[in-house]
């Protein structure tokens, strides 16, 4: 295969700084003097719920020796690293050098903190930079009438952005999916045409999907932004059942990813055995995924469109890739 020139989307692209990402699951950075440690796009954070602060983040690298601040103790304010003592507030500032107190720290002794972090469905986002795109909703999350969940949260060597093009594309479902919901009726892919809205691309797929060996029609809707997160709404007209996902891929570092997956779905009746037998399905869908793309020899997606071979099928993922070239900076 020849190698792939041109520009691309990789685990260390600079712009999707300008994305939230899902960096954390909520209960994995617990309140206490150890701080969390994360990465994202080739860098180190570290995650906080600081005393009187809440929920804080900062690069991972003190200023004095680079040394981790995750190895360091979270106290009322703020961290202080490990190694020498230095005290950072939660906006990054250095309050305190132990070694020269004392004297006022110079002004350029901060660490960086990121422009948004917040919770949201039992989830941490992060956007580094200010994002192009909101962060997106799931309205059904919040509706009594769905029963929620959240996927097996899987780390995998496929490439993030490679993940995202695969969940936006609808031809590869009779063939990836043959033993899950897939169908032979799916073979042919029809949209309802694509509507891009700034940052924000989507459309409808009129399809098929096999579950419980029944084989029924769908209305699948798909939507991309300028980040490496999906939404998805899943409407099967027959039954009237709803299924919602939100996919997020967290471009960790080269070679190192993490697939978030959160579910809704309104026909389950809060049946927590239904729910569970839900989730594994959708833990098998997604393992289904990462044997294609496991195998691939890279982990980025091209941004030159005469790298591939594309047809119909792929509008979808085209106009994502046209939207993320625009967001990158690409003619």
């Amino acid at each position: 295969m020849p190698s792939i020139t041109g520009p691309v989307l990789d685990q260390t692209t600079p712009a999707l700084a300008r994305a939230w990402h899902a960096v954390a699951l909520s209960g994995e950075v617990a309140a206490g003097p150890a701080a969390t440690q994360i990465w994202l796009l080739g860098q180190p954070w570290c995650l906080a719920r600081v005393p009187g602060a809440g929920l804080t983040a900062w690069a991972d690298r003190c200023p004095h020796r680079l040394a981790p601040l995750s190895a360091g103790a979270v106290e009322a304010g703020g961290i202080r690293c490990g190694y020498h003592g230095w005290f950072f507030s939660v906006d990054g500032r250095c309050a305190s050098i132990p070694a020269t107190a004392p004297l006022e720290p110079p002004g350029r002794a901060r660490v960086e903190i990121p422009w948004g972090l917040t919770e949201r469905y039992g989830v941490v986002w992060m956007a580094p930079q200010e994002p192009a795109s909101p962060l997106f909703d799931l309205p059904e999350w919040d509706d009594d009438s769905y029963s929620t969940g959240l996927s097996e949260v899987v780390r995998t060597p496929a490439g993030a952005a490679l993940l995202v093009d695969n969940f936006l594309d609808a031809a590869h479902f009779p063939y990836v999916h043959a033993a899950t919901f897939g169908t032979t009726e799916a073979a042919s892919v029809v949209d309802r045409g694509i509507e891009r809205d700034g940052f924000d691309v989507r459309t409808t797929f009129e399809t098929w999907y096999r579950e419980g060996g029944r084989t029924q029609p769908q209305l699948l809707t798909k939507e991309g932004s300028a980040s490496l997160t999906v939404r998805l709404r899943l409407e099967f007209p027959e039954s009237g059942t709803v299924i919602a996902i939100l996919f997020s891929c967290t471009p960790e570092r080269a070679g190192q990813s993490r697939v978030y997956k959160l579910l809704a779905r309104n026909d389950l009746d809060h049946d927590p055995d239904r729910l569970k037998a839900f989730i594994e399905e959708e833990d098998t869908i997604l393992r289904e995924d990462l044997s294609i793309l496991e195998r691939y020899d890279h982990e980025c997606v091209p941004l030159d469109r005469t790298v591939e071979i594309h047809t119909r099928a792929d509008r979808l993922s085209l106009a994502w890739r046209r939207l993320m070239a625009d967001f990158v900076g690409i003619d």
